[in-house]
Parts: structure tokens; C-alpha cells; sequence
């Protein structure tokens, strides 16, 4: 598979807001991702907790004057507040938004250091202790950039802005508590911004492999059944069935080889190409599957990979159909196409062989049965062996041929497939 290019996914981000510049395209990634949000915000929230009973432990050991009021205030301000959030992540309309829990969470942990602050006797170094907060929430939240900068920074304002109104701090050290907000503004949204462009960035490679993914198996299912594929992907390492019972087709053009050295090559593979395409739709509509095609003889069978009910049936219409699609094609010389078909039923071994250019396969005498079924058959007829007339017995019509002797198998009683007993014409 190609590697994503990094340059190509950061066209598709806005430069200043770190979103997507395609509407639906981001509305496509907030969604894949809010689970991924919801339980972002609820780790926030359970480090949040951790946080609120440090700071408490803390308040206990520093404070002197107002420490019950103060640990009051961090305990009771801050546990129930996280249980209310957590509780509002599973409300609907804040799945499909996570930004809207930094316009309640940020506001609110900043009010009630603010209220800390004002009832106790802190120590000025608290003041500072609210870039730890910031940045935490900065880094922890699912933020959007722009909601980071709304929020953050309208929170960090109004926060400092307060600062003069409970504090007569020298204007140094107010100096430097700004100093240390900006800093923390600055590095924590330049964090957000990363986050968002490279989670977009990620997202896309995932949406590019994906793709790649559904080609490369596209592909794969033109070359092996679906069925296989699949277990491929599992990562079975050897397929190799014993499949108890599966039909067997063979088509074969006749005097197909006659016809290819009488007449241009391009006109031959065009018949070829046409014909097999037909006969790739008939195969694909009756359900079963094309093994392979060697030079003008066609190959399918019913029953594997997955074995069902009436796959036998399908084999015998679609040899009727495939008899009908060759005689309303013309050859390399204008004159209708005729086949010989062989069928067979029976057990056999199906697998996957090779490496680089692998492909499925069946062995065992019923592949054998079927090919003699073909090749000693004539043309426009369907000749099939004993065990398929008996299978389908009553549901189509059939004519006895007799016995015929069969290189490799002795003498084998064989019909010929006529019809479908509801077929018509």
C-alpha cells in the first residue's frame, strides 16, 4: 500500500483553526471520534478528582487561618461539580459536541479556585498554582483549537483581572504571575493546535488506508472467493478443505482451437472476453463460484468455499444457461458458439496455492469425473455423471447415455441434462 503523504493531509486543514476545510469531512472525523472524546473527558474528569483530594491534603498542611472553609470549598466545590459533568457525558447533545464541556468545566474549576482564593489565607504562590490547573485542562480536554482559545484565554483574563481586586500584590510580582499565564496560554494552545492537526492527519492516513484496504481486497476477491479472502485477512495460514460434497462444471468451446488459428488473435480474445464475461455474470447470479479458465474452457463449482443448500441445482440451470449464452454469440466466424458441459458431484480438496500469484483450486476425482464428463460429451449438450441424475431426479429431465469408458476411472454411467421440468421456452 502507498504511505500517505503528510503534505497532502495538511491541505485539506484550515491553517488557524486546525479544522478541516471540507464541512462534512469534519463532521465525518467529530464523529468517528467522540467516543474517543467521551472517554477523554471522563479520564479528565477522574484526574480531576485525584487533583481536587491533592490540592485538599495540600490546602490541610499550608493553610492555617481559614483551612476547614478552604477544603470545604475545594472538597464540596469540586467532587460534586466532577460527578455532575461525568454524569452529563451521557447526555446526547454533549456526545455530539465535546467542546461544550470546556465552556462548563474550565469556567467553573476557575471560579472556584477564584472563590479559594478569596476566602482563604493563601499563600501569593497560589496564584500561580492556576497555570498547573490551565494547563491540565488545556491538555486533557478534547479541545478544538479555537474553543481552547475562546475558553482558555477568556477564563486566564478573567481570572487575572481579579487578581488586584483580593490581592495587593508589588506590581512585579503581578508582573510575573501574568508573565507565567501567557507562557501557559501560549504552550498549551500550541499543544491543542498539534493535537487537532495530527489527529485530522491521522485520521486521514486511517480513511487513505482504509480505501487502499477495500481496493487491495477488491482485488483479492476477483482473484479468490470472498469467503477465502476473509480468512486470509483472519490470518489462517494454509486454507485447505475436505469438503464431503461440491459440484463440478466444465464448459468447453468446441473447435475453439480451430477457429483461433484461422483467424486474426484480437478477434479470438475479443470472442474469449465477451463469451466468459457472460458467463462470469450467469455464475455470479446462480451463487456459485468461477475456479479459473484455461484457454477456452471454463471452470465452476457449487458447494465451496461455503457449503448450501441447492447449490447442485444452480450448477444444472446455470450449464442450461451457459449452453444458451454461447449460442447467441457469434465466433471469430460469424457463425453461433457451441459447448460441450460436463458436470459432477462429490467430495474433493479445495485450497490456496502459491505464494506470489496464488490461487484457489480443487483436486480429487470429482474434478477428474467432471472434466471427462466435458471432454467426452457432445456439443450443445450437458453431460453429467450418475450421481448428479440421481440427486436431481424429478426436479429435471435427463436421457440416459449408457456407460462410457472413462481413461483413469473404468466405464461410468452418464445422462444428458435436458431441462428444468419448469423451464420454459
Amino acid at each position: 500500500m502507498d504511505k500517505p503523504d503528510p503534505r497532502t493531509a495538511l491541505a485539506e486543514i484550515r491553517r488557524f483553526s486546525a479544522r478541516f476545510r471540507n464541512p462534512d469531512l469534519e463532521a465525518e472525523f467529530l464523529a468517528r471520534r467522540t467516543e474517543r472524546h467521551l472517554r477523554q473527558v471522563r479520564a479528565a474528569l477522574a484526574v480531576g478528582v485525584v487533583m481536587v483530594l491533592g490540592f485538599a491534603v495540600l490546602d490541610y498542611l499550608v493553610l492555617t487561618e481559614s483551612r476547614t472553609l478552604a477544603v470545604t470549598i475545594r472538597l464540596a466545590g469540586g467532587l460534586p461539580s466532577i460527578g455532575f459533568v461525568f454524569a452529563l457525558t451521557f447526555v446526547p447533545l454533549l456526545q455530539r459536541n465535546t467542546d461544550l464541556f470546556a465552556w462548563i468545566i474550565v469556567p467553573y474549576v476557575t471560579m472556584n479556585y477564584l472563590a479559594l482564593n478569596v476566602v482563604s489565607d493563601a499563600p501569593d504562590v497560589y496564584l500561580s498554582g492556576y497555570i498547573i490547573i490551565l494547563f491540565f485542562m488545556q491538555i486533557l480536554l478534547p479541545l478544538s483549537f479555537p474553543a481552547m482559545l475562546w475558553v482558555g484565554t477568556g477564563c486566564t483574563l478573567g481570572f487575572a483581572l481579579a487578581i488586584p481586586a483580593i490581592r495587593d500584590l508589588p506590581i512585579g510580582h503581578l508582573l510575573t504571575i501574568y508573565s507565567q499565564y501567557i507562557a501557559t496560554l501560549i504552550a498549551g494552545g500550541f499543544a491543542v493546535y498539534l493535537i487537532n492537526v495530527y489527529r485530522r492527519i491521522e485520521f486521514l492516513d486511517s480513511k487513505k488506508i482504509a480505501e487502499q484496504r477495500q481496493q487491495y481486497f477488491g482485488l483479492l476477491t476477483r482473484i479468490l472467493p470472498r469467503d477465502i479472502v476473509v480468512r486470509m485477512e483472519n490470518g489462517e495460514p494454509r486454507i485447505a478443505d475436505q469438503v464431503p460434497s461440491a459440484a463440478v462444471l466444465f464448459a468447453d468451446i468446441v473447435g475453439f482451437t480451430d477457429m483461433a488459428s484461422r483467424h486474426p488473435p484480437e478477434r479470438v480474445l475479443d470472442t474469449l472476453d465477451t463469451l466468459f464475461a457472460s458467463f462470469d455474470r450467469l455464475v455470479e447470479q446462480h451463487g456459485l463460484e468461477k475456479i479459473k479458465t484455461i484457454g477456452d474452457a471454463y471452470m465452476v463449482a457449487g458447494g465451496v468455499p461455503t457449503s448450501r443448500p441447492g447449490f447442485l441445482a444452480d450448477i444444472a440451470d446455470l450449464a442450461l444457461d451457459l449452453l444458451d449464452a454461447a449460442a447467441d454469440q457469434a465466433g471469430p466466424d460469424g457463425r453461433p458458439l457451441e459447448l460441450r458441459v460436463g458436470i459432477h458431484v462429490g467430495p474433493l480438496v479445495a485450497g490456496v496455492i502459491g505464494d506470489s500469484r496464488f490461487g484457489y483450486d480443487l483436486w480429487g476425482d470429482t474434478v477428474n469425473i467432471a472434466s471427462r464428463m466435458q471432454s467426452l460429451g457432445e456439443p450443445g449438450r450437458v453431460q453429467v455423471s450418475d450421481a448428479v441424475q440421481r440427486e436431481l431426479a424429478g426436479a429435471y429431465r435427463f436421457e440416459p447415455l449408457g456407460e462410457i469408458e472413462a481413461k483413469g476411472l473404468g466405464r461410468i454411467p452418464t445422462w444428458y441434462l435436458l431441462d428444468h421440468n419448469d423451464r420454459e421456452y
